[in-house]
């Protein structure tokens, strides 16, 4: 097992030993920090990542795990340097707090979720790492996350798109001379 996904398991393990049932609220510095298509995309990655993560940990499906991470590493590491941007914009110099708490809490709510399902959860959920390795490509990871309605521990807000017109340079008289 690689220490990546080690530290990982046990991260998912502690929140939901700390909190079971209950996943701490994330947003208590930024009231209503917004999203932009490519922090989405990076919370869908990284949503993704944890489900596949929770799953190899409950269904035994360590080498199904590494064999994403090994193919799909770049773009999970772009998605976390993307989420990581989020982070450092919306919280400012609390980002890394607030970063590895999301990143805590997402394993805690992919794992109750698994929680919920029960026996069914291994047989219902295992075949994702086959959908997710017939992606044509990585750029194909954030609507594949996305199409999958993974939970996540914040709720997300477009971030509005509305551009502020370009004040018109008022036109400037020259004043002639007169002869």
């Amino acid at each position: 097992m690689n220490t990546r996904f080690a530290l990982l398991a046990v991260a998912g393990m502690l929140a939901v030993t700390a909190a079971p049932g209950r996943v701490r609220p994330h947003h208590e510095a930024a009231p209503d920090p917004c999203t932009q298509p490519d922090d989405r995309a990076a919370f869908d990655v990284m949503s993704l990542k944890s489900e596949l993560t929770v799953i190899a940990l409950n269904c035994h499906e360590q080498e199904r795990y590494n064999s994403f991470m090994r193919t799909y590493q770049p773009a999970i590491a772009a998605a976390d340097h993307t989420l990581v941007g989020y982070f450092k914009r919306v919280y400012g110099r609390k980002y890394q707090a607030e970063h590895d708490e999301y990143i805590t809490n997402l394993a805690a709510v992919e794992e109750q979720e698994g929680l919920k399902s029960g026996t069914a959860y291994c047989g219902a959920l295992s075949d994702m790492f086959d959908e997710v390795m017939s992606l044509h490509d990585a750029s194909e990871l954030a609507d594949f996350g996305n199409s999958q309605a993974l939970a996540q521990p914040v709720p997300f807000t477009k971030c509005s798109t509305v551009v502020a017109a370009k004040p018109t340079p008022a036109k400037r008289r020259t004043k002639r001379k007169s002869a």
